[in-house]
Parts: structure tokens; sequence; C-alpha cells
């Protein structure tokens, strides 16, 4: 009865009937998404959204805390391959770290300094002194609030950090002045990093979302240094001019141990012993915008009898960069400074994938370049390009392995905007694959590369320019003499170079000198 009743059913009818059958026979398809969240760990603190322009770093430094204590707290976060946040996704502040989010609301109650009374001073004397009221004096300090308002030598009194505390010293008219100004307030508020950064705050070279007051000792003498970033009120591209300074104290007040040059949009990441030698170090970064990308630049500080040395060599500038202190290697001292970036956002750089690189004190030493590690890519010119570093290396059984790679995978593609590219660049690979052959001592193989891009690729002027260096090389062993008598050939014949000269502003140019590489 069922079955003849179902035929007598419109169409339409039976449709929406399925529908609801498999609406209610998979419960736990469509609960999916729901049983796989319940495997993301639950947040002790607070929950932050990220917005644009945040990073891991920028972030540890709005909150007072470590990188490495956020990505523990976010670990799917942290797993992003190129380690950028993404904006809207939600973050975990552990319990007791400062949300960025309330740091952006209006301004909270001011902050306190502490002194001590000393013999002639009274409530009025201090509320002259500080330019605080009394009454707002004594609520700070309900616990030495007496009958008579009388004030006991010895008694610690929290001051009120107002704007107008620190307002007879003028705030610096440009960056070159801001040393000297910092170095004022410490010394009249003796060394308060409180009293400081609401000095910073009433000048506008401080804010909630940009710049740091830290004090921590460096010198390790007991007493506290105060690191210090500050910027003009004006903005430059890529965020505030601004300047580094670690001010310590000195007989006669405090003074500048170490600044800066002007630099934008600068970010202090740590104030520490970061590689374990004994010694502090200050590390941060700065960042300047152009039209189509940004470039970060890392920088270390060491102190080094008592003064403070740049401790890590050149070539700490990456595009787009995300910047940490992360425990990577073992080969290293204490933390290692790890760089994440390096794609420009516009086509005319390019093709173009992430890369990351480490850097390493050995022994506390200053810290070096020890590991670039670019992302997986199927573009052709990519292992092209991995094949010619590896060859510069003199790696030669290695960049014959890639250059044969690149000759012979069917998985590479083109990734660039040349007609005949994929061709090109195979019988470009075929003839540094005789190169590299040939200076690892394998002249069979060297042979079959020439043999292979004579049959694959006849009418390509590579095969003439391989053939004129394989006679010399094979006659002499020389080397030099082999690759002068190739790029005398491509300067007559350019479209043996021309090939790989525009890939685009961010990568190599190959040359007629650097088409045959002789050392």
């Amino acid at each position: 009865m069922m079955e003849r009743a179902m035929k007598r059913l419109p169409l339409h009818l039976l449709s929406l009937l399925l529908l609801i059958s498999l609406l209610t026979a998979q419960p736990a398809a469509l609960a999916a998404p729901a049983d796989s969240a319940a495997h993301q760990p639950a947040c002790n603190g607070s929950l932050y959204r990220v917005k644009q322009g945040d990073s891991w770093s920028r972030l540890a430094q709005s909150t007072g805390v470590s990188v490495a204590t956020l990505k523990a707290a976010n670990p799917a976060a942290a797993q992003h391959p190129q380690g950028w946040l993404i904006v809207g996704q939600h973050l975990c502040m552990p319990a007791g770290v400062a949300n960025p989010a309330a740091a952006a609301q209006p301004p909270q109650p001011p902050g306190q300094w502490i002194i001590t009374v000393r013999r002639g001073d009274s409530w009025a004397v201090l509320a002259a002194r500080y330019r605080v009221s009394v009454a707002a004096l004594q609520a700070a300090n309900p616990q030495a609030v007496r009958a008579g308002e009388v004030l006991r030598v010895g008694d610690q009194i929290r001051v009120p950090l107002t704007p107008e505390l620190t307002e007879h010293i003028a705030c610096p008219a440009d960056l070159t002045v801001l040393g000297p100004a910092a170095a004022q307030v410490l010394s009249e508020f003796i060394g308060s990093p409180e009293a400081l950064r609401s000095y910073l705050q009433r000048c506008g070279a401080f804010s909630a979302n940009w710049g740091a007051v830290r004090a921590v000792d460096l010198l390790g003498d007991e007493t506290p240094e105060v690191v210090v970033v500050a910027a003009e009120p004006q903005e430059a591209a890529g965020g505030p001019l601004g300047k580094l300074l670690i001010l310590r104290s000195a007989p006669l007040g405090w003074e500048v141990a170490y600044e800066t040059g002007v630099a934008s949009d600068i970010v202090l990441l740590e104030a520490a012993d970061v590689n374990e030698d004994g010694r502090a170090d200050v590390v941060w970064t700065d960042t300047t915008c152009g039209a189509n990308a940004c470039f970060t630049t890392a920088h270390i500080v060491s102190n080094i009898d008592s003064g403070f040395v740049n401790w890590i060599e050149d070539g700490t500038t990456m595009a787009s960069a995300n910047v940490s202190l992360q425990d990577v290697t073992p080969e290293g001292s204490g933390e290692e400074l790890v760089l994440t970036g390096g794609v420009i956002g516009t086509v005319q750089a390019g093709p173009q994938r992430a890369m990351t690189t480490t850097w390493a004190s050995l022994a506390g030493a200053p810290y070096t370049l020890q590991t670039i590690r670019r992302a997986p890519s199927w573009c052709l010119y990519h292992t092209i390009e991995d094949a010619n570093r590896t060859l510069d290396e003199k790696r030669y059984e290695d960049a014959a392995t890639a250059y044969r790679a690149a000759a012979d995978d069917p998985r590479l593609v083109a990734c660039w905007q040349r007609p005949n590219e994929v061709d090109e660049l195979r019988a470009f690979a075929l003839y540094r694959l005789a190169v590299a052959s040939a200076y690892n001592d394998d002249q069979a193989d060297a042979e079959q590369a020439i043999a292979d891009l004579d049959s694959r690729y006849p009418d390509d002027p590579l095969r003439d320019l391989a053939h004129i260096w394989w006679i010399v090389f094979r006659a002499t062993g020389d080397r030099s003499a082999a690759c002068a008598t190739a790029q005398t050939f491509a300067e007559r014949h350019p479209e043996t170079w021309e090939r790989l000269a525009d890939f685009g502003y961010a990568n190599p140019q190959l040359t007629a000198e650097t088409i045959c590489p002789a050392e």
C-alpha cells in the first residue's frame, strides 16, 4: 500500500521527502564541524580578534609577553607555514595577559609612582610638588591618612601619574633630543618607567598601540636600565618614525647608553640574555613600506664591557616578514632569530615563494645566518634557481640532480609570462647539467646532457653554446677558458641568456657574463 501511495505522489513531493530523509539520517556528518572544533584547546584567558597590521611580534610587544608564550597558547594559528596571522581569526590571550583589544579602549585611570616622605613634607607640599590635588593624593593613599593629616618620614606615598606631573619638562622638538629629554625625566623621577611612560604619552610619542618602556637589568649591576621605543607624532611610510633608546643610571643622573638612528615602525622584541652567554641583549625590528611591499630589518645589540655593540651580521632585511625568537637548532646558544616571509606583492616582482631564514649565535658569538628554507614549489623557474644556487655553492652532485629534475620532471610548470618558457628553461637546465656533471668529474653524464639537448631542442642556440663550451673543457680541463668561450658566444647571441634575464625585479638576472660559472 505504501509503495502504491508513493508512486501516486507528485515528483516534487517525492524530492522533498528524500531530502528530509537524508538530513535526518546523517546527523554525524552534519555535526562534523562542531566535532572538529571540539579538538581545539580551550582558552583559559580571553579571546582577541586579529586585525589588519597585527603580527606575533607586535602582539607580544603590546601584551608584554614573549612570542613563544602567545604561540604556545595558540598552536593552531602558530602552524601557519609563513608565520602569518589571518585577519579575523581569534587568538587566545592567556590568563593574566592584557588583551590588546582592551589596550585600545579609552585611557584607564592613571598609574602610580611611589615616593618616600622626607622631613618637611606634608600633604599640601606633596600635592604642589607633584601637581595633584590633596584629595587625589589622599584617595590614593588611605593607609597614610591619619588624624591631623600628619605624614611621617619614611611613609611610602603613591603619586597618581597625571600628565601634569611632567608638564614642566618640555616635550622634545624632534627625535634628536628625545634621549636627553627621557634622561631628564628619569633623573627627576628616580628612574621611574611609569613617569617616563606618562611623559611620552603626554608628548604624543607613545600610545597604547605603539611604543615601549621597559625596565630591565641589562648591565648586570642590579640596577635596572630602561629600554624605550618612542616616536615622533607624525606618521611615516609603514609606521611612525622613532628611535630605540637604552638609558642607564649614572653618578650625576640618568644618561643615554645607546640609541639607534631614526627608523620607521620600531618594535621591541626582547630585552634579556637571548643567546644565554651571560650578557644581556636587546632585539628589535624596524619596518619601511614602499608602493608594493614592506621590508622589515631585525637588529640585535649585546652588552659588551658595559656598552652595547651590534651582535648580528648584515642581511636581516626581508619583505613582508614575521620575526620571532625561537629555540629551533641545537647548534645555537639560547634562542635563534627566525624571519619568515620574502614575498613582494606585485606581479612585476616575478614568481616568488615564501622563505624562512634562521640566524643563530654559535657558542655566544654574534648571530650569523645558518639556514635558508624556501617553500615547496612546482614552478620550473624555482627549480632552476635552486639548482643555480647549489652550483654556486660548488655542490656539484646535488646541482646535477636538481638540473636533471628541471629538465625531466613533467610536474614542473611555467609560472611567468614567456611564450616558450618551459622549453627555454629545460634547455638551459640540460646545458647547466652538463656543466655541473663536468665539474663533478662525471664525463659520461656531461656528454649525455649535451646529447639530450641535441635531441630535444635542436634549434635552441644554447645547443651551440654547450657544444663550444664542451669542446674547450674536454680538451683542456680549464674551466675559465671554457667559460670565456661560452661567454663570448653568449655576447653575440643574447637569446642564450635573455630567457633568464627578465623574471621580475625580485629575482636574479642572468647575463652573458654569468651564463657559465667558472668557479
